[in-house]
């Protein structure tokens, strides 16, 4: 079986199936394992028998993508098979399942459900991947290179789970990939030729005389010391966030919240997500007259199952229209402002496109958009940077918002008042404890929202609970609104879910909307971040439509409640509600003439997420620590060469015998010096001849030229002065000469001369010699070890 390398191909299997273990994290329950392993398994046994047939890389890589096909068909392709072989129906079945995968991993957050797509696509990929291995690391003998496929494969798990992975995945990928690397270099070490035979017993090596397992002891060593440092020091460093857009609600197709410059909103919303987003990046900007600023929505999310929202059927008549008529489920009583918001720059990617809303006019430069009849949702064709909105600001008066909970008008609001069965126990008994029978459905709103934002004790938080206790101390694990109910823990994501819940418990239509805060104001622009990003939810009311209302406190993000959610601040007053109807207002702030100021550069005065913070929050002093880092090690770096070379010059001073023999070092130091200034005197010449050289070429003149003539007449009496002689010290003189030939010199030959001096060179250089050599030591003796034992 030497042939076949039947060890070799092992561990490259072992090593490709290994690097797929991370994908539990992103797809759940795991019975795509035991199919991949079979496919893996298919590759290394038709790898193995390959190889003793033919020597052919091309024929034996073509048998195992071979085998790949013929192993994915036995077991994802039953009933499309003929006589155990594929059929064109087998191909169209797959490539049904492999656009189930694709609509899978674009619609979930992780863990996404393992369907019988992503077990396909899965056992596809990592088949082709073990074939790449065994390529590389078996029949081409390049370990090191096969590590490419493996981290590819790897890093697909790492760059799209919502959380870090445990170490132990890096720790088994990179051991399996370390052991095929050992069992490459020892071979290649036994390949080495020796004059000694190799004495065995039992089949286990008794005479090391070659030194191959003494080499294999130190790699080992390394090995593990590299695994625990890849391990331990990231611990130590400070790490920047990740560019995820938003983990669980927003990402591109690639997920990282950036494609192609673009920026998306995931159309689904995992409850047990984090919706923090550290990420500065602009989303877009925009400029508006409206006195009060009103949130831009993108989506709207109508169905929550078993943790997860998910939109409704979509219903779009798309045009190019300019103008639209008001909603029909606003009545013509109801008090309403138009207002505008014209955007610049948005980075939103098509289908979506973040809007104000009630909209009654558009100019979005000829692109193809429309309304979602269903939730009134803008939806374009294709992304648009530039456009215009027109709104509705609507202001309904006390009395049109206390109406009745019962009795929604219309039947497409049915699915708006389904409760989560899982929870709906514990919702139910809130509502009743927190909403009178006879409150109208504008006060059961403003006690669920209140319970929620202030005087339920919840607290705003992105690290979420785990588990929670019960009344026996007990922890427990409840749906994901149980809780947060019971916990009292959470972000925007959990406080809008419970009250959308809450408030269908309480027989008014809710549902769930995202999008973005108005963002920050510098000098009447407003730009709106990545990490203004949020949710929040929508509730029914007969003649006007749906309103915003904000249920989360002030947290990472600016939130502030609607002045139309909020208990009338005057008795029997007729008009509370100053705020946008869908949208709802971010500040209460109005400016004189009911309009911004477009020199306003107060970005206090505009709320959201992206001045939240402060200038030194925690993403802000990572950076700054870095920077420093970053400078410190600069400055470092840069005088490194400078200070080797003061340090080699007092050495040899240091070191002098006699003033004789410091008179010569300083006149070395200080040719060295003004040769890397590029004034260097032709080879051979006399120290006078030297100084008639510098002083032509620097055009030295009165002290200058006095201290470069007692430079060289102290070294002349160094070198021919009888013994006994007095000798001056030079060295004063010569960082005159010095000087003054730099000051004629150009800038670079002067910052060449000062960052990397041949003194500093050199004495890196004997450094760096010595340091070879005290490591060649060990190897020497082992060396003359043997040589002992050889005799």
């Amino acid at each position: 079986m030497s042939r076949g390398r039947a060890a070799d191909s092992v561990i490259a299997g072992a090593a490709s199936a290994v690097v797929a273990w991370p994908l539990t994290t992103l797809f759940a329950p795991d019975t795509w394992v035991r199919p991949m392993l079979l496919v893996v398994i298919a590759v290394v046994v038709i790898g193995i028998l390959a190889r003793l047939v033919t020597s052919s890389w091309v024929a034996i890589a073509a048998a195992q993508l071979v085998g790949v096909a013929l192993a994915a068909s036995w077991v994802y392709g039953r009933g499309h098979l003929w006589h155990g072989l594929p059929t064109p129906d087998m191909v169209l079945a797959f490539n049904n399942l492999l656009v189930d995968a694709r609509e899978t991993v674009q619609h979930y957050a992780a863990p996404a459900p393992t369907t019988r797509g992503v077990t396909l696509a899965i056992g596809l990929a990592i088949g082709v991947v073990a074939t790449m291995v065994d390529h590389l690391a078996v029949m081409r003998r390049s370990p090191a290179l096969a590590g490419l496929p493996l981290l590819t494969a790897f890093l697909i798990s790492a760059s799209n789970s919502g959380d870090a992975l445990h170490p132990m995945f890096f720790v088994a990928a990179g051991g399996v990939w370390l052991l095929m690397l050992g069992r490459q270099g020892i071979a290649s070490l036994r390949r080495w030729s020796t004059t000694v035979p190799m004495t065995t017993t039992g089949g286990r090596n008794t005479d090391d005389r070659d030194g191959a397992y003494g080499y294999a002891a130190v790699g080992r060593s390394l090995a593990v010391a590299g695994l625990v440092a890849a391990v331990l020091v990231p611990l130590a460093i400070p790490h920047f966030p990740t560019r995820y857009l938003i983990d669980g609600l927003g990402r591109s197709a690639d997920a990282t919240g950036f494609s192609n410059g673009q920026i998306g909103l995931k159309s689904t919303l995992d409850l047990t997500k984090s919706l923090n987003s550290p990420s500065k990046a602009p989303v877009l900007t925009y400029t508006t007259n409206a006195a009060i600023l009103t949130t831009l929505r993108v989506g709207v999310l109508d169905t929550y199952t078993s943790g997860n929202w998910q939109p409704g059927p979509v219903d779009v008549d798309f045009g190019q229209r300019t103008t639209l008529d008001p909603p029909p489920d606003l009545a013509a009583d109801v008090p309403r402002e138009t207002y505008r918001v014209s955007v610049e720059d948005s980075r939103i990617e098509a289908p979506q496109i973040a809007a104000p809303t009630p909209l009654v006019g558009a100019d979005l430069g000829g692109a193809t958009w429309g309304l979602d009849r269903n939730t009134s949702v803008a939806v374009v064709t294709r992304s648009t940077r530039s456009y215009l909105f027109s709104y509705l600001a609507l202001n309904p008066t006390q009395e049109s918002l206390a109406q009745s909970r019962r009795g929604p008008s219309g039947s497409f609001l049915r699915e708006d008042l389904q409760v989560d069965p899982q929870s709906q126990a514990l919702v139910s008994q809130l509502v009743k404890d927190l909403v009178p029978q006879n409150a109208s459905r504008i006060e059961a709103a403003r006690a669920i929202q209140k319970y929620l934002r202030t005087d339920g004790g919840f607290t705003y938080s992105l690290k979420l609970p785990t588990t929670v206790k019960n009344r026996a101390g007990q922890e427990e694990r409840p749906d994901p609104i149980s809780l947060f109910l019971r916990s009292k823990v959470g972000y925007c994501v959990q406080f809008a879910t419970a009250m959308v819940m809450m408030a269908r418990e309480a027989g008014i239509p809710a549902r769930m909307a995202i999008g973005f805060l108005p963002g920050s104001v510098d000098r009447g622009t407003y730009t709106v971040r990545a990490s203004d990003a949020h949710a929040w939810p929508e509730l029914f009311f007969d003649g006007i439509g749906w309103l915003r209302f904000e249920p989360t406190p002030s947290g990472t993000q600016s939130t502030i409640a609607p002045t139309y959610s909020l208990p009338p601040t005057t008795p029997g007053s007729d008009n509370p509600a100053t705020a946008t109807a869908t949208g709802g207002a971010t500040s209460s702030t109005t400016r004189p003439g009911q309009r911004n100021d477009p020199a306003s550069a107060d970005a206090a005065n505009a709320t959201g997420a992206g001045s939240s913070g402060g200038w030194f929050g925690p993403r802000t002093r990572t950076v700054v620590l870095w920077i420093v880092l970053g400078l410190l090690g600069g400055i470092l770096g840069s005088l490194a060469v400078p200070l080797a070379a003061r340090q080699r010059l007092r050495r040899r001073l240091r070191r002098a015998p006699d003033e004789s023999t410091r008179v010569e070092i300083e006149w070395q130091a200080m040719t060295e010096r003004i040769g890397d200034l590029g004034v260097i005197p032709p080879r051979g010449s006399t120290p006078r001849q030297a100084g008639r050289f510098y002083q032509r070429e620097a055009y030295l003149e009165g002290e200058q030229t006095e201290a470069l003539a007692r430079v060289v007449s102290g070294v002349e009496r160094s070198r021919y002065a009888p013994p006994g002689a007095t000798i001056a010290d030079i060295r004063a003189d010569t960082h005159t000469v010095v000087k003054a030939v730099s000051a004629v010199r150009r800038r670079k030959d002067r910052l060449r001369a000062a960052w990397w001096p041949t003194d500093g060179l050199l004495e890196w250089r004997e450094r760096r010699a010595s340091a070879g050599r005290r490591l060649r030591r060990p190897v020497d003796r082992f060396q003359d070890w043997r040589a002992e034992r050889r005799r």
